[in-house]
């Protein structure tokens, strides 16, 4: 009985060495003959060395974060905010390659040391040259209405522009610029002086310098520029023109300086990130353009210059900004029987000084800002006027899915003092200021709310608002309530329109946009436009886009003062021209007319933001009316037809080609004096004006640095732009007046070159 446990234990041995002899067999019958054994898999690499390192962008000291670095095999990493990445790898020769979505690829060949580490610095090149003016985080615009919204190569290449972001404006449908190369612009029919201009939020009276200056903000930190012709939100008060709002960017991280030199000026720029997340940009530019000048007039001279300096700590932002600029003519006077040269001086200037904070807490996002201001004018003779502010902003914004509520309050104190800028020639016109002399106090302020509704979402949205704003100075106070509303529609993925009406008033204003003439004879009651737009665009094959809108504004009592005629002393304002407020004197009152009157318009816009051919075609069709004394005639600065043309090429070795055509037809005038007669008011049309403007740009990258120059040529054509005529006031009669006429008028051709150093 012993002997039955082992020979049970013997037959289950024997079982399972045929089931496994059996299993063999049964998996090398179904193999096909002759096929060798699977090999056995290989261990895996050991990643015994590491490559460390930073990426940065070809030609500066930019880090460019989120690129991925690659290697053969798979294994894979991405660089941190500050380009900085680590890889482990097994040793010996790694191929590589690191990408970035706005860079070209770079494929690179390392060796790796067993149980060591290598430090590399990879550069890449970016894609094109408009990826430089890009902002890592871009602000958006947070109002509503037509906005025509430029930016990166648009801004600061476009031909005709002379690298200045701001004056890309004149190139866009509905605003018409009467005289070549000054910042003069007439946006939808409207008066120059009705316009708004806004940077970073501030009120700011002037974007330029005086004729080739260009803006008041070093090109490179314009980040965004959104221009609104008319029927925009409630958001903005205070204008019944055009709105210009210009976004600056904060300094970029790590340290960064340009030096541009061109023909008139030198601009320089400084960025730095500093302990504790503080960002520091500071810039400045200063121009000497005499010799320019000096083809219009030997007796000028011309000289400007700025400055901003700008901290950024999470949402708080500083911000101090300057421009000066100084027009002075030598004239001969004669006092006590001698003879004596001396210098009229024309000077505008201005500085602000801003603090604001953004805060965002869920839904909710208040920006707060107070703004401290001084302005500066003299008028010839040396008498001006100095104005300081201070004002308060609060902005507030809550967001649900398919609602947006804003509101908003500001107020603005003022104070106005005469200044004798030139104590011996202020004698010579010693009530020349009229109504801007002496001195006086003003507030001004205002407040809205809003509030934006998808109807249906993504498809209808409607924007319904309303502001109140208030004018007081000496014994007087005026209020203006403006309601607004804007609607939106999208009926087709490719296809949508837009609309909007509103009420829009403003205290009486100088013809132009002045520093530190507001606030002033509101005795004449407030300028009035009820502005009225439709709209349609339609997204095209091959990136275009076409939009297609119409217009119609309404004036009342708008200051609608022929700038020009005052300055170069034509005598056409005097034909069936409104007599001046009597309760003005002096210099306002040869400037102020107060009129009624309408404009509406067609505008086609044809565009195409990326490619390697860029660009757009505007054309405009517009009427501007006034009502006259003598019944509705032309408004002065009325032009019927204007079309500009932009193209850009990017081309091999890093060239960037632009051409820029300029059609205007001429604005009304009075042919002639009324000289005791009946006239009709601007019954003449001046000549058509055709301008070409080319501009090249070319950049060579470095390792660390880079330089770029660029060659333009304003006025390719040498055009002649007619102004107004000059009729000899002492003819005898209509007839001898015509036949001596002749036409204030500038003939000149503008090249420039520059050369920008930066890293």
């Amino acid at each position: 009985m012993r002997r039955w446990p082992s020979l049970v234990v013997l037959i289950a041995s024997l079982a399972c060495g045929l089931g496994g002899w059996a299993s063999a067999a049964q998996e090398d019958a179904l193999a096909e003959p002759g096929s060798p054994a699977a090999p056995p898999e290989p261990p895996p690499p050991v990643l015994d060395a590491l490559l460390r390192g930073r990426v940065f962008e070809r030609g500066s000291l930019s880090p460019v974060a989120d690129a991925r670095i690659i290697a053969a095999g798979g294994l894979e990493t991405t660089t941190d905010a500050r380009g900085r990445f680590e890889l482990h790898l097994p040793a010996g020769d790694v191929q590589l390659v690191v990408l970035s979505e706005a860079h070209q690829p770079l494929h690179v060949m390392e060796h790796l040391v067993s149980h060591e580490g290598l430090n590399v610095e990879y550069r890449l090149a970016p894609l094109d040259a408009k990826k430089r003016f890009r902002s890592k985080v871009r602000g958006e615009p947070h109002h509503e209405g037509e906005r025509f919204e430029l930016r990166d190569e648009e801004l600061h290449m476009a031909p005709g522009t002379l690298g200045d972001p701001f004056r890309a404006i004149a190139l866009l449908p509905g605003v018409a610029a009467p005289v070549p190369l000054l910042p003069l612009w007439v946006v939808r029919g409207s008066s120059p002086g009705t316009n708004g201009f806004f940077l970073d939020g501030m009120r700011v009276p002037q974007l330029f310098h005086f004729l080739v200056g260009g803006g008041i903000v070093q090109p490179e930190l314009v980040d965004r520029i959104d221009f609104y012709p008319s029927a925009y939100d409630a958001t903005f008060g205070r204008f019944s023109g055009g709105i210009v709002d210009g976004e600056t960017r904060p300094a970029r991280d790590g340290y960064h300086g340009q030096v541009e030199l061109k023909l008139y000026d030198l601009s320089g720029l400084v960025e730095a990130s500093l302990p504790k997340g503080v960002k520091l940009t500071v810039s400045g530019h200063y121009g000497w353009p005499a010799f320019i000048v000096h083809l219009i007039d030997k007796k000028a001279d011309l000289q400007y210059w700025d400055f901003e300096l700008r901290l950024d700590w999470k949402g708080l932002t500083v911000e101090a900004i300057g421009s000066f600029d100084s027009l002075a003519f030598a004239r001969d006077q004669h006092t006590g029987g001698t003879k004596e040269t001396i210098q009229d001086r024309f000077r505008l200037a201005f500085y602000r000084l801003q603090v604001r904070d953004r805060e965002r807490w869920g839904r909710v996002e208040l920006e707060t800002a107070v703004v401290g201001g001084i302005d500066e004018l003299a008028s010839f003779g040396g008498a001006g006027v100095r104005k300081q502010s201070l004002a308060f902003r609060a902005n507030l914004s809550a967001k649900w899915k398919r609602f947006r509520l804003l509101g908003g309050a500001e107020l603005e104190l003022q104070r106005f003092n005469a200044v004798n800028f030139s104590p011996g020639l202020a004698a010579a016109e010693p009530d020349e200021l009229g109504d801007f002399s002496g001195s006086r106090g003003g507030v001004v302020g205002g407040a809205y709310i809003e509030g934006v509704i998808d109807l249906v979402p993504r498809r209808l949205q409607a924007t319904v608002g309303t502001r109140l704003d208030f004018y007081h100075a000496g014994s007087v106070t005026l209020l203006g309530l403006d309601p607004r509303a804007q609607l939106k529609a999208q009926l087709l993925p490719r296809l949508s329109v837009h609309g909007g009406t509103g009420l829009y008033q403003q205290a009486p204003s100088f013809p132009v946009g002045l520093p530190g003439i507001d606030t002033f004879a509101l005795q004449l009651g407030l300028q009035r436009a009820w502005q009225s737009a439709v709209g349609i665009e339609v997204s095209l094959p091959r990136a275009f886009d076409v939009s297609l809108s119409g217009y119609y504004n309404k004036f009342w009592n708008l200051n609608d003062g022929n700038i020009i005629d005052v300055v170069l002393g034509s005598g056409s304002d005097g034909a069936c021209a409104s007599p001046p407020p009597e309760s003005l004197s002096g210099f306002p009152a040869r400037v102020t007319r107060q009129l009624d009157g309408a404009a509406y318009g067609m505008e086609l816009l044809l565009r195409r933001k990326t490619g390697r051919v860029t660009g757009w075609i505007a054309y405009t069709l517009s009427k501007s009316e006034r009502i006259f004394s003598c019944g509705l005639r032309p408004g002065d600065y009325d032009q019927r037809h204007i079309l500009n043309v932009v193209v850009q090429a990017r081309l091999p070795w890093r060239i960037i080609a632009g051409v820029h055509l300029y059609f205007a037809s001429g604005r009304p005038y009075t042919s002639y004096l009324q000289n005791g007669t009946d006239a009709l008011r601007n019954d003449a049309r001046l000549p058509s004006y055709v301008q070409v403007d080319v501009r090249l740009d070319r950049e060579w990258l470095f390792k660390k640095w880079a330089v770029s120059a660029f060659l333009e040529v304003i006025n390719l054509t040498y055009s002649t732009a007619v102004f107004l005529p000059s009729v000899p006031t002492e003819a005898s009669n209509v007839q001898s007046a015509l036949d001596s006429s002749s036409f204030h008028s500038l003939r000149l051709i503008l090249p420039t070159i520059g050369v920008k150093a930066r890293l």
